[in-house]
């Protein structure tokens, strides 16, 4: 899951075109131009609560740098679904779908936007990583925000996901076992976990016991068998492993079935953007990623992972694919019809093709 798209070979033209389509654009993937800061994303929320349109909370437990984590929520049903974005500091463009996700839903009284508040408690965090996205802060090699992980130069135990002198990989710190507090790297039960966003988003999860929980993420450029842009992939939980370790497999079989019902309404969605090419996502079953971590706590559990560092542009795009996912999925829990989503959808997925550097080699 990483938002930066990487140099291509080092003896590419400058002017020379990928082999995709369509061909490009590409971007360093570091503009934020369109994008919250920290500060930006605080008083904007704040003014829709002042508005009355939403709830604005800080997270559970503040960053390491003392920020406090914004969470939103919408409407008072008896549904909770909870949707998370930018877990990785520099993949920032699926903050800004959920910000505009945030307004939508909140926006007006149109009847979709009134029978999802009617139905459903929507909490959303727009940005996780807070100072992974633009704390005032530098690594051990001098590099500054935006980077993927959180900012602590230390770790003593269960560092399998942090990069040293800077800080952990917030997506695999979620604790599955009874407390939040529990380092999923450090065997037995343990309050070891020292990652203070991941276990945010699990005491969130403790308080709300979300029917539906949506993580979403950035990857890099990939192409499918035609040669087009990949522009997102999406998966569902699969640490069977842990289950069957856990006693669980019946029970995580048909939380695997339901969120490939969530999946298949966030999948036709967009079938019909032509800006959308999405595929399933080739992932792993470590247990304390997200998307893992909440499906073997029992929440139909989607990761949805979109394409970055790109232009402007087709930034734009990637937010609204985020948005107009979250928005179809919120829609279709509220009136009950992602309970029997098309199946076929998910069976049919194609996956992922192969990784496309930037052809220009910068």
């Amino acid at each position: 899951m990483a938002t930066a798209v990487v140099a291509g070979a080092q003896g590419a033209a400058q002017a020379d075109p990928p082999e995709t389509t369509p061909g490009g654009p590409w971007g360093d993937g570091s503009s934020l131009s369109g994008v919250a800061s920290y500060e930006e994303m605080w008083a904007i929320l704040q003014k829709l609560e002042d508005r009355g349109a939403i709830e604005l909370e800080a997270a559970p437990l503040q960053s390491n740098l003392g920020r406090d984590i914004p969470v939103v929520t919408i409407g008072d049903g008896p549904i909770p679904v909870m949707l998370i974005a930018n877990q990785h500091g520099n993949e920032f463009m699926v903050s800004r779908g959920m910000m505009d996700l945030i307004r939508q839903v909140a926006g007006n009284d149109s009847p979709d936007n009134q029978a999802i508040r009617d139905a459903l408690t929507v909490t959303i965090v727009p940005r996780v990583n807070v100072d992974g996205f633009d704390g005032g802060v530098t690594d051990e090699q001098g590099r500054t925000t935006p980077w993927r992980q959180n900012y602590d130069p230390t770790c003593e135990v269960g560092c399998d996901f942090w990069l040293e002198g800077r800080g952990y990989d917030i997506n695999r710190y979620h604790s599955f076992s009874d407390s939040a507090y529990d380092n999923p790297y450090v065997e037995g039960d343990d309050a070891l976990n020292e990652v203070p966003e991941s276990i945010s988003m699990r005491l969130l999860w403790d308080e709300l016991q979300p029917v539906v929980m949506v993580d979403y993420h950035h990857q890099g450029t990939y192409v499918d068998e035609d040669g087009r842009m990949i522009t997102g992939s999406i998966m569902w939980p699969n640490a069977v492993d842990t289950a069957a370790e856990l006693g669980i497999s019946e029970e995580f079989a048909e939380t695997i079935t339901a969120s490939q019902r969530a999946a298949s309404v966030m999948l036709q969605a967009v079938d019909s953007y032509g800006y959308a090419n999405i595929t399933r996502y080739p992932s792993t079953e470590t247990p304390g990623i997200a998307r893992n971590a909440y499906g073997l706590l029992g929440s139909a559990s989607v990761l949805f992972e979109l394409r970055g560092g790109i232009g402007q542009k087709s930034a734009g795009y990637i937010a609204k694919t985020a948005s107009v996912t979250g928005y179809e999925l919120l829609r279709s829990v509220a009136d009950g019809s992602w309970e029997t989503a098309d199946l076929s959808v998910i069976e049919n997925i194609r996956e992922r093709g192969d990784y496309v550097g930037d052809p220009r080699g910068e």
